[in-house]
């Protein structure tokens, strides 16, 4: 009866391990951490800092323009136009110059994408957005709907 009580606790004690160590959190080298990584983000292409295009400029390489949008709620912002290329929705907003679209854009572009959001947001309450990625081509900032490769031969052609 005792070596039955004995091998019980000791089960016992080996779940209680296995739970334990199975709900801890790792940062990757075996330590337990607290801390919650951050997520490692894309550098933002940008390319051909001293051109400036407009909307009809991006339509020559393809972009189907669709509707023009109101620029009230991007501050520098001259015109915004949504569209497509290859079947994804596009949307190109254009500056008076590159310096312009990052110092004026770049940050209303991040909220557009979810790049600014924290960790835990992003991972358990992401609101969905059209666009995930952006890139900013001279004066303009394209936002593309899912990966920036999707959108790559149309942000290649802009100014060829």
């Amino acid at each position: 009866m005792h070596n039955i009580q004995f091998s019980l606790l000791l089960i016992a004690l080996a779940a209680i391990s296995i739970a334990v160590v199975a709900c801890g959190s790792s940062n990757g080298d075996g330590y337990a951490s607290d801390s919650v990584a951050e997520p490692v983000l894309d550098a933002i292409q940008m390319t051909l800092p001293d051109s400036v295009f407009t909307a009809n400029d991006v339509a020559a390489v393809g972009w189907k323009k669709s509707k023009e949008l109101s620029s009230e709620t991007l501050p520098g912002a001259t015109s915004v136009w949504y569209g497509f290329y290859q079947q994804r929705d596009v949307e190109v907003r254009v500056y008076e110059s590159q310096m312009k679209a990052i110092s004026l854009g770049q940050d209303l572009a991040d909220t557009a994408t979810g790049r600014n959001k924290p960790q835990s947001t992003t991972l358990h309450s992401r609101t969905w957005t059209s666009y995930l990625s952006y890139a900013i081509v001279g004066n303009l900032i394209l936002l593309c709907e899912v990966k920036i490769e999707d959108c790559q031969s149309l942000l290649d052609g802009i100014g060829q």
